[in-house]
């Protein structure tokens, strides 16, 4: 607490506006402090030890060095689905509860996926920029492949590769799906085969991966698992960046193997103006973009709040990622 009421302590490099975030908090006769990385060091001995509750935007570190200055803090919120920026282990340690929110954009992401999938398949970026450029050929940009011939992929089966599966089923394309963790009567509920790792990478003409980043899953698709995919395959990555090797993702472009990648997540963000990928006419790149629209922005920050709301007054979290012995 600071000055009587309840503090929340937004990490945010990302929003410029919180008003939605404020205007809820004020019914709740909270005070809301908005910090920023470069304003981060001032900042942190004025709010560190009164915060009752983080908000920690996707993107901003909240590693364990913070976090052992927040005193009395019993919530930590995760504006988005990704958590790897948060020492999650630190924060059970301390007694603080941390969740996100994994749920709020499963349309928009799948939908980006798909079209991510049309759209390198399809070759739409390469037209549009021939066309602008005054040349006026649809044969110039082959090999062009009818769409339902392709076997589609899934490196992971949660909630929006289920999503990406039903939606692809009206294309009429042959979906496979790796997950260690997901039941066979999961996979046969929605049409989806389960295939070992190996055998997803031998027979997948697209590759979409759905999976988090952790140390199992990072460089995860290296050269040599690039190099099993059918020569001519197409990747697409909306979940995270460093999943894939990026180097040796040019390489395989480079060489033919892979005929190109729809990438909405980079291992950097933003990317260095001289990474090689962006001057790949292969690679179609949108900058973290998938979980964008106007609904699914005003409906994370609401249950962002909740989060907090519910974690500062001992509420149990319907998507804890820890369970700490002893709660602040």
């Amino acid at each position: 607490m600071k000055d009587g009421k309840f503090l929340v302590w937004i990490l945010d490099d990302e929003w410029k506006n919180h008003d939605i975030e404020k205007e809820i908090f004020a019914q709740q006769g909270f005070e809301v402090k908005v910090t920023r990385s470069d304003t981060l060091e001032k900042d942190v001995p004025v709010y560190a030890a009164f915060a009752d509750g983080v908000v920690a935007q996707v993107g901003f570190p909240c590693k364990a060095e913070l976090i052992d200055k927040l005193d009395v803090c019993k919530v930590i919120a995760i504006s988005g689905v990704g958590f790897n920026h948060v020492d999650i282990e630190e924060a059970t340690k301390r007694g603080m509860v941390v969740s996100n929110v994994p749920d709020y954009c499963s349309e928009e992401v799948s939908d980006h996926t798909v079209t991510l999938m049309l759209a390198i398949t399809r070759r739409i970026a390469a037209f549009n920029q021939k066309v602008k450029e005054g040349k006026w050929d649809p044969l110039d940009t082959l090999p062009i492949h009818r769409f339902n011939q392709n076997t589609v992929g899934l490196l992971g089966f949660g909630r929006i590769a289920r999503m990406v599966a039903t939606k692809l089923k009206a294309f009429g394309v042959r979906i496979i799906a790796h997950d260690e963790y997901v039941s066979e009567e999961v996979f046969s509920s929605h049409g989806v085969e389960p295939v070992s790792l190996d055998e997803l990478l031998r027979q997948s003409n697209i590759l979409s991966l759905h999976v988090p980043l952790t140390p199992e899953t990072e460089n995860l698709l290296n050269y040599g698992r690039l190099k099993q995919l059918p020569k001519g395959a197409f990747i697409v990555n909306t979940c995270r960046g460093a999943v894939i090797d990026e180097e040796a993702l040019e390489r395989a472009i480079k060489e033919g193997h892979i005929a190109g990648a729809g990438l909405d997540v980079l291992a950097q963000e933003p990317p260095e103006l001289h990474h090689p990928l962006l001057s790949m006419k292969e690679v179609f790149i949108t900058p973290h973009s998938s979980y964008v629209s106007e609904e699914s922005l005003a409906e994370l920050k609401r249950r962002t709040c909740q989060i907090i709301i519910d974690g500062v007054k001992g509420i149990p979290l319907n998507y804890s990622l820890n369970q700490p012995d002893v709660i602040i």
